[in-house]
């Protein structure tokens, strides 16, 4: 699962390769960006053309563009100021002077007029000094020096006259002006502005703009500044550093004659359409547009309205990790009603759903929903961007008036919000604010949920107009989900123009593992939920019989046990812990033992072992018995070696190795009327039966006081069963049959595992005689002998009553075993299933238990050869073992 996440995660930090250009491919790209500015020096004058002659000594030469350096509009001054002087009419009257630093430039410089995107007519030019040239067209003002030579240290002065200054919208008269020093090092602009009565409006603003690097855009702020009568001055602002700043706003002007052939043009009311709108913000960074547009029925255009959408970016810089981890490029339109989409591009929509009203007007009502115009400014709050939905320019239909409600399911706080129309006339610009967009004062009417404009001002169709809000003390994140959903709608209404596929694919891939991983997650929470139920009923079923049973205390000793087994294999000898295990269990780990290290020559070796997880999953009574059953996951490094390594080696190998993880059944058996002894147990070296020291003189499962037998489940719990995982079958444990005369299933199971353990010795080793005192002497003599058959790596998985006859003399049973072994070393071990069969002629030790026939004396293990006396205490032992038998084996299947 980590390797999916970290593959989904480079997956997702890949988008931008894929970022959707916005329809078709890259063909439409921003005419700007926040990043890279126009410089004055892109406006360049056409000298061949006819110019305006200064009042200098010298007559205007024209110098060709084609070849040779230019005027420079960069250059180092001091001392630099500006003085303005604005009329009734819309004229102004501009003194301009500065200290140019020596050697700027070799041929002259450039000063631009202060209007933005206005053919501006100059009259009136005085330059000073009179030894230099100078010239102006297109608003552009060259000074050229005389000699061709750089420039020394020198005044300028620049007197001028701009006959008109105002931006006509329709009715209204813009101002929007301007002002920069001449490079970034030269010093800051002293500002001086006059005007005539009945010019500026009471909302005259200055505008300071500041290149943020974070954000990597220029902001505006407006400059606090102190109107004296109809003047105000750099005093104004002494703590404030202008080194960029616009003059702003809707004048007033009482004497100005508007030229209709300059101003900008609006259209007649039958070609005109009004705009009725509602934007909700919604916190999850979504707008959602309601709109109505009402056209004249006597409008020469009929067909096909269409409505363009925009293309704006989502913010690159400046936004959270998390919304730009997640946003694709360019903001999606989604979710629309109303309108007919476009199978190739998303660029514009046409308008379908058409009314038409009691008043003789066609009516259009659509909706739809975007992301990408809301964003995070860092720790200044957010920024909403709404469009004021217009029509395409071709249809040449201006936007005579228009009302926008907006409304936002977060309070918005008007102390702490700033509102600007942008007016733009670029129409594939994907970043709407920049140098060449004037910002529009207004004042929104605010209501408990929002606020609302009415503008009733013709706009022509070229330009587009958008409301800029600004909210400090706010942040909102992108929701994953919302974005793959917008995503996909939007393809899904144009799946020609493959809008953000990349994202789509992506997001698709990502939520498509989220959901999986979610799954899986849900599915593990349940399954701990349900052990935890079963463990609790569990332990309850216990403490009706054993009031003194601690489910975490048998838990640590069954960890104990298990770690003392792991650590008596590491070292190759399995009787220290002898006494724990059943007879089945020991013979099985000894066995395998002796058949890696005498038949394949190899030993096993493990280190850092650990218990992982511990928990009860099943319990069984059966006859006198009481089994608990434990999934236990562990985790080591393990390794095989040749058994001539040295120690030195096999640790070395150990630290390099990785560990790996395993997962088994334990089962744990006691008689069910033992009752739980605290801390007397032998991991305390004590007797559980009488609880006496216990004493280890030599191998022995036998109390010399009590004479308990240590690992019979008489007393104390012991490890009957390792079942592999994939060989459990849950149900097979959970209601065991019960047995009469005192056997129990477990019980049975475990003594034919260990003879079965004992028939694989007898068929691997030479000489062996390890089955002899446990099968009849007819079974044993059949055999073919010892060691004719070896078999190499021998796991049993699981051992299975399948039939028990207790009528018969003798009493028989039929046991299944599934196991596996390879006939060569090196093999991949074969899974095999075999009937083993067994028979008891007298009736077994009831205190036997899961242990097996030891010295009657001394508790000694019997011997392996067929020896009559004990090797510990001498004393007589019988030939055969009194307990069930072997009889015959069969193999099932292979």
């Amino acid at each position: 699962m980590r390797k999916l996440i970290t593959i989904l995660s480079l997956s997702v930090f890949w988008i931008p390769s894929f970022d959707a250009r916005p329809g078709m491919g890259n063909s439409y790209r921003s005419s700007s960006s926040s990043g890279s500015r126009p410089t004055y020096s892109s406006y360049k004058s056409s000298y061949n053309s006819s110019f305006s002659s200064s009042k200098s000594n010298h007559s205007s030469t024209s110098y060709p563009t084609s070849s040779g350096p230019e005027p420079t509009s960069y250059f180092e001054s001091t001392n630099h100021k500006i003085s303005i002087h604005f009329h009734a009419d819309g004229s102004a009257d501009v003194n301009e002077s500065f200290r140019i630093k020596k050697d700027q430039s070799k041929i002259g410089i450039k000063r631009p007029s202060f209007l933005i995107k206005k053919d501006v007519e100059i009259t009136n030019l005085e330059v000073f000094p009179q030894s230099v040239y100078s010239s102006h067209n297109a608003g552009m003002i060259t000074i050229f020096w005389a000699n061709n030579e750089q420039n020394p240290e020198m005044d300028i002065s620049i007197q001028y006259r701009i006959k008109d200054t105002i931006i006509s919208l329709g009715k209204l008269s813009l101002v929007n002006w301007k002002f920069a020093k001449t490079n970034l090092s030269s010093q800051p602009i002293h500002f001086d502005l006059k005007w005539d009565p009945n010019t500026f409006s009471k909302n005259l603003k200055l505008q300071n703009e500041v290149f943020n690097e974070s954000l990597s855009e220029y902001e505006r702020f407006d400059v606090p500044v102190i109107i004296e009568e109809f003047h105000i001055q750099s005093d104004s602002w002494k703590n404030v550093e202008l080194n960029t700043f616009y003059v702003i706003d809707i004048s007033q002007l009482s004497e100005r004659k508007r030229d209709s052939h300059k101003e900008i043009q609006t259209n007649s009311h039958n070609i005109s359409y009004t705009l009725d709108e509602t934007v909700t913000l919604k916190e999850n960074g979504s707008h959602h547009y309601q709109s109505r547009i009402l056209i004249p029925k006597e409008n020469p255009i009929q067909n096909s309205l269409q409505l363009q959408l925009g293309l704006h970016r989502f913010r690159e810089y400046g936004e959270s990790f998390w919304n730009h981890f997640w946003t694709p490029a360019f903001q999606i339109s989604y979710g629309f009603k109303g309108v007919s989409t476009y199978f190739w591009h998303l660029f514009s929509v046409s308008l379908s759903d058409e009314n038409t009203t009691s008043d003789n007007l066609k009516q259009f009502d659509f909706s739809f929903s975007t992301l990408g115009e809301s964003s995070n400014r860092q720790n200044k709050g957010l920024e909403h961007w709404i469009r004021i939905t217009n029509l395409e320019n071709r249809e040449n239909l201006e936007l005579e008036s228009f009302h926008l409600q907006l409304l936002s399911e977060s309070n918005i706080d008007p102390n702490s919000s700033k509102i600007e129309m942008i007016v733009s006339d670029c129409e594939y610009c994907s970043d709407v604010f920049d140098q060449s967009s004037w910002i529009v004062p207004i004042e929104p009417k605010w209501e408990s949920d929002g606020f609302s404009i009415d503008w009733n001002h013709p706009i022509p169709n070229q330009y587009k107009v958008y409301i800029r809000l600004q909210e400090t003390n706010k942040q909102f994140y992108y929701n994953p989900i919302l974005i793959f959903y917008a995503v996909l709608n939007a393809f899904l209404h144009s799946p020609g123009s493959g809008n953000h596929m990349g994202h789509l694919v992506l997001l698709g891939i990502f939520f498509l593992g989220f959901i999986t991983f979610g799954f899986l997650y849900l599915n593990r929470r349940k399954s701990q939920r349900e052990k935890k139920q079963n463990e609790k009923f569990h332990l309850l079923q216990i403490q009706k019989i054993d009031p003194y049973f601690d489910m975490e205390l048998f838990k640590k000793k069954v960890i104990l046990i298990t770690e003392k087994t792991v650590f008596a294999w590491d070292k190759g000898d399995l009787e220290s812990v002898r006494n724990f295990l059943s007879a089945s269990v020991f013979q099985r780990f000894s066995i395998q033992l002796q058949l890696m290290n005498m038949i394949d020559g190899e030993i096993n070796r493990m280190k850092g072992f650990s218990v992982v997880s511990l928990g009860i999953i099943g319990m069984s009574m059966e006859s006198e018995y009481l089994t608990l059953h434990l999934k236990i996951k562990c985790k080591t490094k393990d390794k095989t070696f040749p058994k001539q390594t040295s120690e030195l080696e096999i640790q070395n190998q150990l630290n390099n190795e990785t560990y790996s993880f395993y997962e088994e059944i334990h089962s744990y058996t006691r008689k069910i009327t033992t009752q739980t002894k605290p801390n007397i147990d032998l991991i305390h070296n004590l007797c559980p039966s009488c609880g006496a020291t216990a004493k280890f003189s030599h191998a022995t499962n036998k109390c010399e006081y009590c004479g308990g037998i240590y690992n019979s489940g008489e007393a104390d719990w012991v490890l009957t069963e390792i079942t592999q995982l994939v060989e459990w079958d849950e149900s097979k444990s959970k209601n065991g049959m019960e047995i009469q005369n005192g056997f129990a299933k477990q019980l049975l199971e475990d003594r034919a595992s260990a003879v079965f353990w004992k028939y694989i010795h007898y068929q691997s080793f030479p000489n062996s005689e390890f089955l002899k005192r446990d099968s009849l002497d007819e079974s044993y003599k059949q055999l073919a002998g010892p060691g004719k058959s070896p078999i190499h790596s021998p796991v049993i998985g699981s051992c299975h009553l399948v039939h028990l006859d207790l009528n018969s003399k003798p009493q028989k049973m039929t046991c299944e075993i599934r196991w596996s072994g390879s006939r060569k070393k090196g093999l991949i071990p074969e899974h095999r299933r075999s009937k083993l069969h067994l028979v008891l002629l007298t009736e077994r030790t009831k205190t036997l238990g899961f242990s097996e026939e030891s010295c009657h004396h001394c508790g000694a293990p019997l011997p392996e050869i067929d020896s009559s006396v004990c090797s510990y205490c001498k004393e007589t032992i019988p030939e055969k073992v009194n307990d069930w038998l072997f009889d015959s084996t069969e193999l099932i299947s292979l």
